[in-house]
């Protein structure tokens, strides 16, 4: 039996070792943690062309014909110049005009007027009450096409005039409240039926019906949204219609609601929201017991976005983002479209967990001139997928936290307790060697004293 204590087979394990393990399995935690929020990298791809906006060159040497420095001048409007920008203005739509620069508010006359050569072939926009409306007139420089032509009263009182091409709308009466865009010709002076001095001239594609500005939706309106009928899915009719040609008021109401009512949901509440990657979910949208304006969350890939400029509209939306997202579990990898009434800046590739609600069914065809159908939905937003790793990070760094603190004080401890038993060890074995050596000096005085000689015989 050893007097000295159990035999140890491993020698302990120094402290700054231990630190240094415990160090290795946190760093190892949080590159787990780090690597799956990180997401995964896009296949390599051949680099696709950046869409083009096609803008319309204008000629210079026409349009200097158009004077404005006198009322002689002003009063006469020049045939060529108006008829050269009655041809370009003609394809120019939101997402032109938007190229073009229009600007994001109203330019006050009263800078036109001080500078109309800084303002000249610039695209501009105004909107008020229609005041006159005239035409069609001959002259136009597009077979199929006449002028019109009208005077817009601003809510600040000044006039401007306006040349189209396009036919208004039948009801869009005297008294409307309407928009005009299109370049600056010139300004003109008018001395019938009102008079009018210096008013800017623009040239445009048509006379818009704009809308006064809603309050926040914060309802829905399914008598707005039960007008929605895209029961046939015949080309031309409202399945196979973009988002250019599905501008009404109930795709208004929906996105201003999804909009306006973006930050009442958490993403824990919209966590349990159903999501349209089920087979029940389908069954119910093919059966119509999904209602339109239903919340559904759609988790996929974006695979193509596109952005356009927004027609007026009384919800205030400026631009609008077309998102096609692939859903792996829903239809074999059908795209499902979403229209979000803001710019988008996500580059496609990116996992996305749209929050969004049901609008209608998308008919449009592949690039393999397949037919095909897909719900459509309306959000406020394009939202990236969100693992909550920011949560789990800190929870697991709560845990960490606790379980390295135990460590380190189970490490004092031990090391204390392993201390205190060398110490006493040590007193045991100098207590031992103490006995040993008065034990080994009781020996020898014991050996050296002489022993008493025996007494003599009797």
């Amino acid at each position: 039996m050893n007097a000295h204590g159990p035999v140890r087979l491993l020698p302990p394990i120094p402290p700054a070792l231990r630190f240094a393990l415990g160090g290795v399995v946190v760093a190892m935690l949080a590159y787990t943690m780090w690597a799956l929020e990180r997401p995964d990298a896009a296949p390599a791809e051949p680099d696709a062309p950046a869409a083009q906006v096609a803008l319309p060159q204008l000629d210079d040497a026409a349009l200097a014909l158009a004077l404005d420095g006198t009322r002689e001048q002003r009063l006469v409007l020049e045939p060529e110049p108006l008829r050269h920008l009655l041809a370009k203005a003609i394809d120019v739509g939101p997402t032109v005009a938007q190229a073009l620069g229009r600007p994001d508010r109203m330019t006050p006359v009263a800078e036109v007027r001080a500078a109309p050569a800084t303002f000249r072939k610039r695209w501009l926009w105004y909107e008020g009450t229609l005041e006159t409306l005239s035409g069609p007139q001959e002259g136009h420089p597009l077979s199929g096409y006449a002028i019109h032509e009208a005077t817009v009263r601003l809510a600040d009182g000044e006039a401007v005039l306006a040349a189209f091409s396009l036919p208004p709308e039948p009801d869009l009466a005297i008294g409307a409240w309407v928009r005009v865009e299109g370049f600056l010709l010139k300004l003109r002076d008018l001395t019938y039926p009102t008079a009018i001095d210096r008013a800017p001239l623009l040239v445009g594609r048509s006379l818009q019906r704009d809308f006064a500005d809603w309050p926040p939706v914060t309802q829905l309106d399914p008598t707005l949204l039960g007008k929605v009928d895209d029961s046939s899915f015949w080309p031309g009719d409202l399945a196979w219609r973009t988002l250019e040609e599905d501008q009404t008021e109930a795709t208004w109401h929906l996105a201003a609601f999804a909009r306006d009512t973006a930050d009442t949901r958490t993403l824990a509440d919209w966590r349990r929201i159903g999501t349209l990657n089920t087979h029940e979910v389908h069954e119910k949208l093919i059966a119509g017991q999904i209602a339109r304006g239903t919340p559904l969350r759609v988790i996929g890939t974006l695979i193509k976005k596109s952005v356009i400029a927004a027609p007026p509209n009384p919800a205030g939306i400026e631009a609008w983002t077309v998102g096609w997202v692939q859903v792996r579990e829903y239809g074999g990898g059908v795209l499902v479209p979403v229209w979000a009434p803001k710019r988008v800046e996500w580059e496609t590739r990116a996992q996305l967990e749209v929050r969004g609600f049901y609008y209608r069914w998308q008919a449009y065809e592949t690039l393999q001139n397949e037919r095909r159908r897909a719900p459509l939905f309306v959000a406020a937003d394009l939202d990236l997928y969100d693992l909550e790793t920011g949560r789990t990070m800190q929870t697991i760094g709560t845990w960490l936290l606790a379980a390295f603190s135990a460590f380190v004080a189970l490490a004092f401890w031990t090391q204390r307790r392993e201390a205190r038993r060398a110490l006493e060890h040590s007193r045991d074995l100098d207590a031992r060697r103490r006995r040993e050596r008065q034990r080994a000096a009781a020996r020898a005085t014991a050996a050296s004293t002489p022993t008493s000689a025996p007494p003599p015989p009797a």
